[in-house]
């Protein structure tokens, strides 16, 4: 299928986008945001929605500023509103102790959803492709996270806004071809081909090897991850019911009734842990914790600065925020 076909079919199957829609569309510049505003106007033809391009500056680039303007005109050319915003990347890193990348992520979408709540937009779409999708779910299987669900295709924010990714079923390769076949201007992020990033290694290094094995190895880690985002769907719903039978959460501490907790499925167990524990959500903590709680192992383990857990003699256990001295008061 082409790429137009694939997007569109989307559309209407997941039920994305809907008549009346107020759509704001997160453009970079890149080829995949590009290809994602050209479709979304031609969707505009069919459906009555109305839409909004933003674009952000993360002032670590003298390129930005000709990627707004490339933005800026091709919005303008297709009669769609846009806006240009800055946005203080290396600052908000510094200040919150994170990555450049996870703060320029963590600032985009927050910036976002303001636009869309100041002017009343249901929508944010962003152009995570398949490519993006199996990138992800090889960072999270290679970190331990242990989720093979991949990016979400719609995810609320609240009851009346959500992020979709319409293009989320596309290979770049496709993405490539339509941008070349419109003859759309795009601006190539050179960040994206140095392997200092996790990611980039797997963008550069291990897809291409997968693809040597497997030529729809991106087409096979999508179809997973949208098996997985189904069935963990599922789960977390019997999980959520079973939390709130045998955990209490105080400002403090979080407690864990091991008399109820044991009395369920070990894939809840695993997910009941993974949703209550307060930092560092990695398989190997969790398993560590499992082996703590039934081998009744009463020292303290230390999961962070800030966090420790423990069993007590007495069928409860206990993940606790503070200075030891107050651990052992409980």
């Amino acid at each position: 299928m082409k790429t137009w076909d694939i997007f569109y079919q989307n559309i209407v199957q997941s039920g994305l986008v809907k008549s009346k829609d107020k759509v704001v569309l997160a453009v970079s510049g890149g080829q995949d945001s590009i290809c994602m505003l050209h479709m979304f106007w031609r969707l505009a033809k069919k459906m009555q929605i109305e839409l909004l391009t933003v674009n952000f500056n993360h002032n670590l680039r003298k390129e930005s500023a000709k990627e707004a303007q490339i933005v800026k005109n091709l919005s303008n050319k297709l009669g769609i509103d846009c806006i240009l915003e800055n946005i203080n990347v290396k600052e908000y890193s510094k200040k919150e102790s994170i990555s450049i990348e996870t703060a320029g992520r963590n600032l985009r979408y927050l910036s976002l959803e303001n636009i869309a709540k100041k002017y009343k937009y249901n929508k944010i779409s962003t152009a995570h492709n398949a490519n993006d999708n199996a990138e992800t779910v090889l960072m999270w299987l290679l970190r331990g996270s242990g989720n093979f669900a991949g990016i979400p295709q719609e995810r609320n924010i609240g009851k009346k806004l959500s992020i979709i990714r319409p293009l989320l079923p596309i290979k770049r390769k496709l993405i490539e071809d339509y941008i070349s076949m419109h003859k759309l201007p795009f601006c190539t992020d050179k960040s994206n081909f140095s392997d200092v990033y996790t990611r980039n290694k797997i963008r550069l290094s291990i897809i291409p090897l997968c693809e040597k094995i497997n030529t729809m190895a991106v087409e096979h880690i999508f179809n997973l991850s949208h098996i997985h985002a189904i069935e963990n769907a599922y789960l977390e719903e019997i999980t959520l019911k079973c939390l709130k039978k045998c955990v209490k959460f105080s400002k403090r501490q979080i407690l864990l009734d091991l008399t109820m907790f044991l009395q369920y499925n070990e894939a809840v167990q695993y997910r009941i842990l993974k949703n209550i524990l307060p930092q560092k959500k990695y398989n190997s903590y969790i398993n560590l914790i499992m082996y703590k709680i039934l081998s009744s192992d009463l020292s303290i383990y230390k999961i962070s600065d800030d966090w420790s857990f423990c069993v007590k003699s007495n069928n409860k256990a206990y993940f606790i925020k503070g200075k030891e001295n107050d651990r052992e008061a409980i």
